[in-house]
């Protein structure tokens, strides 16, 4: 199977993002997979995750790859006027087949869709670990709360800060008044100081430029393509906000009635599209921090914002910080049990980065 990249980064040839796109191939498709045409709602258009790999996923890779059995209506979900946090709510209630928003965006449902998501996780690598060690358990939610399967997750680009205020590292944070999406960063936010401000994503650059909030976090990349740094002066990478992972689901009476060739075919898919974005996370990222700090932006024309440099300093107070109070607090609102599965799980793989 071959994922195509298209639209924001379709054109890019540069080496940072990898010239060969092609996957292992799962089984040749055969008569034996359904023929189903799926309504789909995907993540932000905003970002790069929609146009480069989502929507050709839907539209080309998955009828390719099914020899047109299996083929799909898809569009972002601000494109349909949607904030995000209701996408799976409308899968469930039957509107689409299939949906992709942030799963954080659904914490206020069930705290178990926090606990994948740590702020501080610079390695794409190991977020993808803690992600798979929860992954059963986000299954479990999704299907309890949302009669839906998962069937992927995927990251964005590592979500960083932008400022419009001068900053030279994390301990600068404190005292200032900074955007963040999902209970995990807005308890990072306060932990280290600073207050913790909900602004819709398409309202920052403005609440920036007006001084209602200093800084704001959100993907590497998402922030150049939505504009704010236009408004920003200091670029901040460390990912203040984890990796803010995109669930991929079906709803529970569409995936129930597809025949079990056609689920594994699609589960096959979904796992090389997996591998496809998670392997080009750390490239991705870097993309973006060329495109804000003026550096070889293959998105359009480079920005000149500051660049402030992490250190190894910030890394383990950022730790600290996690360890001390932001996962103290979600295990509280998670409960006993939760708490307990997440420290045999995923707990043992977070530790494991620090022993």
């Amino acid at each position: 199977m071959t994922i195509k990249r298209q639209g924001l980064l379709r054109s890019a040839a540069l080496p940072v993002l990898g010239a060969a796109l092609l996957m292992a191939a799962p089984a040749q498709a055969d008569s034996g997979l359904d023929e189903r045409e799926f309504n789909v709602v995907g993540s932000w258009s905003t970002s790069n995750l929609y146009p480069d790999y989502e929507e050709p996923f839907w539209t080309e890779t998955l009828p390719e790859a099914s020899d047109g059995r299996l083929t799909a209506t898809v569009s972002a979900f601000d494109e349909l006027g949607l904030a995000g946090g209701e996408v799976y709510e409308l899968v469930q209630q039957g509107v689409y087949d299939s949906g992709a928003t942030v799963i954080e965006y659904v914490a206020g449902e069930d705290p178990r869709f926090e606990g994948h998501d740590l702020p501080a996780i610079a390695d794409p690598a190991v977020s993808r670990e803690l992600v798979d060690a929860y992954r059963d358990t986000l299954a479990q939610a999704f299907d309890e709360v949302y009669d839906a399967r998962l069937v992927g997750i995927v990251p964005f680009t590592s979500q960083v800060v932008y400022c419009n205020t001068e900053i030279s590292g994390l301990q600068d944070l404190e005292g200032l008044q900074i955007r963040g999406s999902g209970p995990m960063t807005m308890g990072f936010i306060e932990a280290v100081g600073g207050s913790a401000q909900a602004v819709s994503f398409n309202e920052v650059p403005i609440a920036l430029e007006r001084g209602v909030i200093d800084c704001g976090i959100t993907g590497a990349l998402s922030g150049y393509l939505a504009g704010w740094t236009e408004v920003a002066t200091h670029f901040y990478p460390l990912p203040t906000g984890g990796w803010d992972h995109i669930g991929i689901v079906f709803s529970n009476q569409t995936w129930d009635g597809l025949n079990e060739e056609t689920q594994s075919f699609l589960l096959d898919e979904f796992a090389a599209l997996e591998d496809l974005v998670w392997g080009d996370a750390t490239a991705m990222t870097q993309a973006g921090i060329a495109c804000n700090t003026g550096g070889d932006c293959p998105a359009g024309e480079a920005h000149d914002l500051t660049l402030v440099e992490v250190t190894d300093e910030d890394l383990a107070y950022a730790a600290e910080l996690v360890q001390e109070t932001v996962l103290p607090a979600w295990f509280e609102r998670c409960g006993e049990e939760c708490a307990t599965q997440w420290q045999n799980t995923v707990g043992e793989v977070y530790s494991a980065q620090y022993d």
